[in-house]
């Protein structure tokens, strides 16, 4: 895949003082603590395996990302449309992801039996590599409406529920938080994207 180095946009960069609990430095550090790696310019390094066992070091594309920002300007007319844009940048996202790391695609849900294969992502590694490429959206000025969060989590066992791990994002305007969530699905589809307060409800 060429790679093209991504240009920081001042804007994205002003616009992450607007809401400072969801700017993007909680989320990188998200990466720090759990030792993983956070992007940085077009690097993205993309977690499988299973709790980021396995890693690829990837390039952005700049053509796919000019798709990718094509895609998000048509949003840009609400923040519901730029939620659906979204979904539709995640789905060819995790589709590039399933391309990039080879062999069988990914299986939705983390069946225990593959825990370790190559290409096989847990919740984990899903919320890693949607929190990347959000993180890098954002810096790309491409988010109009929402800022990139910090990774979440429910389920304690305990409860009766097992653990599991999202991206989040949260609306500029609102301060709500939303769930960005592609778990359950196969690599190209559409991924889970709910309010986060639903999305901790959920088993």
């Amino acid at each position: 895949m060429k790679s093209t180095p991504l240009l920081i946009s001042a804007a994205a960069l002003a616009l992450s003082t607007t809401w400072p609990a969801y700017a993007s430095q909680p989320a990188r550090g998200w990466f720090s603590e759990q030792g993983y790696v956070a992007p940085a310019g077009h690097r993205i390094v993309a977690c499988h395996g299973y709790g980021c066992s396995r890693r690829m070091a990837l390039a952005v594309d700049g053509a796919w990302l000019r798709r990718a920002g094509a895609i998000l300007r048509s949003g840009r007319i609400s923040p519901a449309a730029e939620r659906r844009a979204l979904g539709e940048v995640v789905r060819a996202y995790t589709a590039y992801l399933a391309s990039s790391f080879g062999g069988a695609p990914d299986s939705p849900g983390s069946p225990p039996g593959l825990s370790g294969r190559h290409g096989q992502m847990d919740c984990v590694d899903e919320a890693a590599n949607t929190t990347s490429l959000l993180l890098v959206l954002q810096d790309q000025g491409l988010l109009a409406h929402h800022q990139v969060g910090r990774p979440q989590s429910r389920g304690f066992f305990f409860d009766g529920r097992y653990p599991h791990t999202t991206a989040v994002m949260a609306d500029r305007r609102t301060g709500q938080e939303w769930a960005v969530d592609p778990w359950k699905k196969a690599p190209g589809r559409i991924p889970d994207i709910v309010p986060l307060s639903h999305w901790r409800q959920d088993s």
